[in-house]
């Protein structure tokens, strides 16, 4: 396998990569950007659904974020708007359609490129996923502010028909699996973003079932 060219095809994307980082040399962002893709490679299985340079991505933001030891990232605003919007269509055809629409879809709602949705997604939302890796878990009664008992317990499990397919299964991923959002995302091909929104309202569904 030719690795140097398969660095000199992606070395544009572990450049742009690098860009986003500040206060670290930049070269050292590179090689830890290499160091990604090699990993990315080993483990990336071509069944045509995803090219190698958006499963690769992660691997290298991943490497390079390691190796920002104060954790400093610079994500500029336009991505960060292009990912904010993205999320609100994404959320607003999922109520509409009942489903989680897919990147293709949001591609042609948004009339945005389909590499422009993925790089945002992706950059924006491992951010989040890394920042979180030490959220607190919490408990489902706790969180519905209920004692742990058997009938409670029923209760809850009775109240899950008011909950949609997507809701009932980042609850139980959450709480019953003890995922993190960013575990279940990836389990349910869902941004962190759109886990912690269906997360939050589920909550509210299940609270007000039980308060009846």
């Amino acid at each position: 396998m030719d690795y140097d060219k398969i660095i000199k095809d992606n070395e544009k994307m572990i450049w742009k990569l690098a860009s986003h980082f500040y206060g670290i040399d930049k070269n050292d962002l590179f090689q830890a950007g290499v160091v990604g893709l090699l990993k990315a490679l080993k483990n990336y299985r071509n069944n045509g659904n995803t090219k190698f340079s958006t499963y690769a991505h992660d691997y290298i933001f991943g490497e390079m974020y390691l190796l920002s030891s104060n954790k400093n990232i610079k994500v500029s605003k336009d991505i960060l708007n292009l990912y904010k919007k993205i999320e609100e269509a994404r959320y607003s055809i999922a109520q509409r359609i009942g489903k989680i629409p897919s990147n293709l879809e949001l591609s042609e709602f948004l009339n945005l490129s389909l590499d422009d949705i993925e790089y945002a997604c992706s950059s924006a939302s491992l951010i989040l996923s890394l920042d979180s890796e030490n959220e607190d878990d919490k408990d489902m009664y706790e969180c519905l502010g209920k004692s742990e008992d058997l009938d409670t317990k029923i209760l809850i499990d009775d109240s899950f028909e008011v909950l949609t397919d997507d809701e009932k299964k980042i609850i139980k991923s959450r709480y019953f699996e003890d995922l993190t959002q960013s575990e279940v995302a990836k389990k349910l091909n869902m941004t962190q973003v759109m886990v912690s929104r269906y997360e939050k309202k589920s909550i509210d569904k299940l609270r007000e079932y039980l308060s009846v």
